[in-house]
């Protein structure tokens, strides 16, 4: 039966991956697959040897081959379990059920990384001539990335027996750490007082408040969360301690610094993020142009933290659901029709949970269902155009997997910052195609919400990013408590913005969910790499008209398979080691900055 586009309803379909909810019986089926899989290619890999010597015998091949091929559908299913139960816990927050569902993977989790360390050791040491008759067998082209990476890995890595510890540790120590975070902020409720109420809502519907015209409720929303956190910060506190802890003996014990694990799993290197940061940085002097015209449009003495998000050029627009679906779908027509087909088809389809409601955990993300070949995404959709370009990031992300979803899963494997390159393009698409057609006043609106993304990748990006460098380096001394972590929020912080506002939020430190996922240290410099790479795609794209577009998802496709500067060099020739390179995406917020002055002094004078 076909569903209408747009859709009403803001809930997504979980079924079709497993039915039942919280309480699915297949779920629990597809769990004990998965613990008995793991098993049996444990046994499998066990009677794998890899000769000291080429060539390479042909059984030998086969059987190496076999093993990765049930490898990667084990993969492929324990991410569909994953993204089900996550989903639940984030879309049920208040039930006790979905929330502990995440923690019914860890056990095969942990399997997955003791097998991981397993085949690392087969690969540890391994000769040239050996590994060169894997690269060049014709059983293993889908894998020449992944098997690069595969022994690159391995040989940073300790003693098989210390790594099997490091994963067992790690299920009760550092990921329990992680998951205690989750389930803690996720049951956090945020007391909000509106027009002398007091409002009980969750995390996100308090953040969709930060970007209320009224400034009275923006200042409240923000005291709310402040208390909600400063309730939470001993607990926030020991946890990213420990946190950042465990994963400093772990590097450490493998003679690796703190990026090493992050600039590896983005495919990435150290000079390409410092000369990317170098550009950000240069950049601050024209977005805190921005800020100033801001605070004068404002009218506001000194522009705090939460003015950030304030709405300017007269009454910000709102959007129902459906009227937001249908926005997004016609901007990004007007750029690529195959693309905005797929929204619509992921929207209609309801891949997507938007729902504003208590109950439900903060932020928003997309997740892979690797054997549906489709994704789900989350967030809580408050009907403002920050929620509109919300959904069009989390949109994007899920046309890249899209576009991916027949490769084989060695092939679909991103770096974090290259992930962010589809989703970051579709909120470019979004705000051009809306300042198109816009007149003056929302002119202004969306000028400043589209600087405003520019102080988020180029000023608040960078911070974090600073920060976690120096949690790191401050934790090596001992640990970290709630006071000494807000303390050095505000330092840090302030030298990114304290030309323009006269407070920060101390306790961001607590609020930012990517400082306590486990496995993805470093989640930060992603984004900035993200809003400007994809910057670059969409300015080449409209240079080259047609012809180019179709090369972005040639782009996509490559996306697994080469690294973040090969990906540069090919598509859009580029040296990414080069802060020129980054430059040149930032280069046009000069002209936005202009205007944006331009139209606030015409409005002052009005």
């Amino acid at each position: 039966m076909s569903r209408p586009f747009p859709t009403t309803d803001p809930t997504w379909d979980m079924e079709s991956v497993f039915s039942g909810g919280p309480t699915s019986k297949s779920f629990q089926e597809e769990l004990r697959w998965l613990q008995s899989r793991v098993t049996e290619l444990e046994s499998t890999l066990d009677a794998l040897v890899l000769p000291d010597s080429a060539p390479l015998d042909d059984e030998v091949l086969v059987g190496w081959r076999a093993f990765f091929n049930g490898l990667f559908e084990m993969h492929d299913r324990l991410s569909q379990a994953f993204c089900f139960s996550s989903g639940m816990a984030s879309a049920h927050a208040d039930d006790p059920v979905a929330l502990r569902l995440p923690a019914n993977l860890t056990g095969v989790s942990t399997a997955h990384g003791k097998l991981s360390v397993a085949l690392k050791s087969k690969f540890r040491g391994l000769s040239d001539e050996v590994f060169e008759g894997l690269l060049k067998d014709a059983r293993f082209g889908d894998m020449q990335l992944y098997l690069n990476e595969l022994r690159r890995d391995a040989d940073m890595a300790l003693d098989p027996e210390l790594e099997d510890l490091a994963v067992e540790l790690n299920r009760d120590g550092l990921h329990a750490w992680g998951m205690l975070y989750r389930q803690v902020s996720a049951r956090q409720t945020v007391e909000v007082e509106r027009d002398g109420e007091v409002e009980v809502m969750s995390v996100g519907q308090a953040k969709n408040l930060l970007d209320h015209h009224d400034r009275e409720i923006r200042r409240a929303a923000h005291e709310g969360l402040s208390k909600a956190w400063g309730e939470l910060a001993p607990v926030c506190a020991a946890t990213l301690s420990s946190i950042i802890g465990a994963e400093q003996t772990l590097y450490t014990r493998r003679g690796q610094d703190c990026l090493t694990f992050s600039l590896n799993a983005n495919r990435v290197e150290r000079a390409t993020i410092e000369a990317m940061f170098e550009a950000a940085r240069g950049a601050q002097p024209l977005l805190h142009r921005y800020l100033k015209a801001k605070q004068r449009l404002l009218g506001v003495d000194a522009m705090q933290w939460y003015d950030l998000m304030a709405p300017v050029g007269g009454e910000a627009p709102s959007f129902t659901y459906p009227e937001a679906q249908t926005f997004i779908v016609d901007q990004v027509g007007g750029f690529a029709e195959r693309i905005a087909e797929f929204c619509k088809m992921a929207l209609r389809d309801q891949w997507v949970e938007v729902e504003d409601r208590p109950g439900k955990a903060q932020g928003g993300y997309c997740s892979g269902l690797p054997v549906s070949g489709q994704t789900r995404i989350f967030m809580t959709f408050g009907g403002s155009t920050t929620g509109v370009t919300t959904l069009a990031h989390e949109l994007g992300h899920a046309y890249h997997g899209w576009v991916m979803r027949d490769l084989p899963s060695s092939e679909r494997d991103l770096g974090m910052g290259v992930a962010e390159t589809a989703s970051t393009l579709l909120e470019v698409i979004v705000e051009q195609g809306a300042l198109a057609r816009a007149d003056a006043s929302q002119r202004l609106g969306l000028l400043d919400q589209r600087l405003g993304r520019g102080v988020a990748f180029l000023m608040d990006i960078p911070a974090r990013y600073d920060l976690e460098l120096a949690l790191h380096e401050v934790r090596a001394e001992g640990p970290l408590n709630e006071e000494q972590l807000s303390e050095m929020t505000e330092t840090i912080f302030a030298k990114h913005f304290g030309q323009s506002l006269s407070s920060v939020d101390p306790l961001f430190w607590a609020s930012k969910l990517h400082f306590y996922l486990t496995g993805l240290p470093f989640y930060n410099f992603p984004y900035t790499f993200g809003f400007l790479f994809s910057r670059a795609v969409y300015a080449r794209a409209k240079q080259e008209g047609e012809g180019f577009i179709e090369q972005i998802d040639n782009l996509l496709l490559d996306s697994g398979r080469m690294t973040s500067e090969e990906l540069a060099e090919r598509y859009l020739g580029g040296d990414l080691r080069d802060a020129k390179f980054w430059q040149a995406a930032i280069a046009d917020l000069e002209s936005d900055v202009a205007e944006y002055e331009e139209l606030a002094e015409a409005a002052l004078q009005a």
